[in-house]
């Protein structure tokens, strides 16, 4: 009895077909807004929004009986402005960005722009396509907690690999705790010939962080006086702190490890730059 029902169901869906996909024709004609910017320039507002609540719009140019349909640079440019920059070729972002863009079929301009290129019977196939490939590359917006740290870390190395004048690091240390577990060091500053400070980073503060970094530092307490390691600084960077994790801030220096929000550049080479 249930398997007629289901399948007079399907039945009735059956005859809707052309009905449901007309309409959807409809919606998509009626939402998407054309306007013309000059002779070879038609602007296209369509009725999908990025992450951020705003339009996705193209800008289709002809040239030599090529349509070239961009986003005139917006994507990039809007994620960049919400901190996620995708500009640095070697970063796992920028792979990430080129993986979504090689799927669709589609290019990145030396200017940011994000284009497909299309025949004149190609171009709904085309502005379908390209409006997709923006809505999944502004979603990188949504990376995972361990992406965000990851991603979070190569903008911190990048910006102390481009002040080789003001910071001098070392990477690539570990230590080991009285647990036999190693606990990875993200930098070694070297301050002056005699001074060092290690530095790990991390996406944000919190309780379950505040406990865990309490606990590496007293589990690797003989290894580091081992190896006459045990008078060396630790910090940890994070992008920020908030009013609300200022309490796990004041907690770790009661511990004598100092945060460094990565926002405050100056607090920043205050405490870890080349010291004369």
């Amino acid at each position: 009895m249930v398997i007629v029902e289901r399948s007079e169901k399907m039945n009735e869906l059956s005859t809707q077909i052309d009905h449901i996909a007309e309409e959807w024709l409809s919606f998509i004609k009626k939402s998407n807004e054309f306007k013309m910017v000059s002779d070879t320039e038609l602007r296209i507002n369509t009725p999908f929004t990025d992450p951020f609540g705003d339009s996705i719009s193209l800008l289709i140019v002809l040239s030599n009986g090529i349509y070239t349909i961009t986003d005139q640079g917006y994507t990039i440019w809007n994620l960049k402005s919400h901190g996620v920059d995708l500009t640095d070729k070697k970063s796992h972002r920028f792979q990430n960005l080129m993986s979504i863009l090689n799927k669709n079929d589609t290019l990145l301009s030396e200017s940011g722009e994000i284009i497909g290129r299309a025949t004149r019977n190609e171009i709904p196939q085309t502005i379908n396509d390209l409006t997709q490939t923006l809505i999944q590359v502004s979603d990188l917006i949504y990376l995972s907690r361990s992406n965000t740290r990851s991603v979070f870390l190569e903008d911190v190395n990048t910006y102390f690999k481009q002040q080789k004048n003001i910071y001098s690091i070392l990477q690539g240390m570990s230590m080991q705790g009285q647990t036999q577990l190693n606990y990875n060091i993200d930098f070694v500053f070297n301050l002056t010939v005699n001074d060092r400070k290690f530095v790990n980073v991390y996406n944000s503060l919190s309780k379950a962080l505040v406990e865990q970094l309490i606990g590496i530092w007293a589990d690797t307490l003989n290894y580091r006086k081992s190896k006459q390691l045990g008078d060396i600084p630790f910090s940890i960077i994070v992008p920020a702190v908030p009013d609300e994790q200022r309490v796990f801030s004041e907690s770790l220096l009661k511990h004598n490890i100092e945060v460094l929000p990565f926002n405050n550049k100056n607090d920043v080479q205050n405490k870890l730059a080349i010291r004369a």
